[in-house]
């Protein structure tokens, strides 16, 4: 049985599969470790066939952490690994002055819907979220200014507006929000007085200047022969977290690498094996990218049909009240890269730049590339996206 970090990365991988072909030259960010968390929300209250499309993409698409979840839950299987996913839970949202994670899970069920006290606990011991209810069929707009709200309190003020005007209608019946920002320092900070304005490659036709941050110094590098890339990992403080850039040769490289990107190739690039220290020089843009997405579509993409339509949806195990159908699953992440780490902080913080008489190499991320920052305990990939234009 594969882990449940290897499990997160296959959905990772899948998921960004299915996202890329919806926004296939933009910036995306997003957080396959909340997603599924919030996936497993409504797997916790889904029964029949709803449930069994879930089950039947999870093992078609090694979902294998849902069927945990669900096998738990429901058969009181499976203890030590619901175990795990706590475990990885509570190592994450750890306190620590090295990296601020907010991640913010919440259901909003119409008030017309008697929701199970069994589901309520469920949710709040695996997820610490909570079920708000709402008075959607007299309030929607209402409602929506409360859970934009929340989710911009949560996350400190990053993430507005998660829900537009008119979104939400008296039709609504259950929501399911997840909103995550992370701010972390760098464990070797790029000075502010190195970052230049060069040029960044789009495409071939298309080019702009950014704002080039550029440091020298040791840092684990190595190139990829057979898909023409070099992968770079740039530590933030204390070591928990990293971040992995995957940077083709040049920018007609990206489309390439992103399809024939799979775990086990992802997993031995960044294994000892590969990754080398070296004397290296960086130049990375500064980049900001807020990605909102409705994942009804994505899931729908990928088999999972039922739960998001009334009349065939089967979530009895959230309320006896027949009728309930998830009217909306919306994911937000924000990220925003600079000299002193993601996200400014007020913190400064002093690194070891090298000089020896070696040749450094050169990582010049000058047209788009992929990243993601993963959790180096315990494995898990926290956020992955993509760079088109800074």
């Amino acid at each position: 049985m594969i882990s449940i970090s290897e499990a997160i990365t296959k959905f990772c991988l899948d998921f960004f599969e299915v996202l890329s072909k919806h926004f296939p030259s933009d910036n995306i960010i997003c957080s396959p470790l909340s997603i599924s968390a919030a996936l497993g929300m409504v797997l916790l209250g889904a029964r029949g066939n709803s449930a069994t499309q879930i089950e039947t993409v999870g093992k078609n698409k090694s979902f294998v952490l849902f069927l945990h979840i669900c096998s738990t839950m429901r058969m009181c299987m499976y203890k030590s690994d619901i175990q795990k996913f706590h475990d990885i839970f509570s190592a994450i949202n750890k306190p620590t002055t090295s990296y601020e994670l907010a991640n913010a899970n919440r259901l909003y069920g119409e008030k017309t819907f008697n929701f199970l006290q069994q589901y309520l606990s469920s949710i709040k011991k695996l997820y610490q979220a909570e079920l708000e209810i709402a008075d959607f069929q007299n309030a929607a707009e209402e409602t929506r200014e409360q859970i934009n709200l929340w989710v911009e309190t949560f996350t400190n003020g990053k993430i507005k507006d998660l829900f537009a005007p008119g979104t939400l209608s008296a039709d609504t019946m259950l929501v399911l929000v997840n909103a995550v920002y992370f701010k972390g320092q760098w464990a070797v900070e790029f000075k502010k007085e190195n970052s230049k304005e060069r040029p960044f490659q789009i495409n071939e036709t298309t080019s702009k200047t950014v704002q080039m941050m550029y440091h020298m110094g040791e840092y684990k590098i190595a190139t990829i022969e057979e898909h023409p890339c070099q992968v770079l990992e740039l530590p933030y403080k204390n070591g928990d977290l990293s971040m992995y850039i995957l940077l083709p040769k040049d920018y007609t490289g990206l489309t390439q690498l992103e399809k024939e990107l799979t775990f086990e190739k992802l997993t031995t690039w960044i294994s000892p094996g590969h990754l080398k220290e070296d004397e290296v020089e960086v130049y990375l843009p500064r980049f900001k990218i807020e990605t909102s997405a409705k994942l009804n579509q994505y899931l729908e993409a990928l088999g999972i049909t039922d739960v998001f339509h009334q009349g065939v949806s089967d979530l009895s195990g959230m309320t006896k009240t027949g009728g309930l159908f998830v009217s909306h699953v919306v994911h937000k992440a924000y990220i925003e890269v600079n000299e002193e780490g993601t996200e400014a902080t007020a913190a400064t913080g002093g690194g070891v730049t090298t000089t020896s008489a070696r040749i450094p190499v050169k990582f010049v991320a000058d047209h788009p590339f992929l990243f993601f920052i993963r959790h180096q305990k315990t494995k898990c990939i926290l956020f992955y996206g993509r760079v088109s234009s800074p």
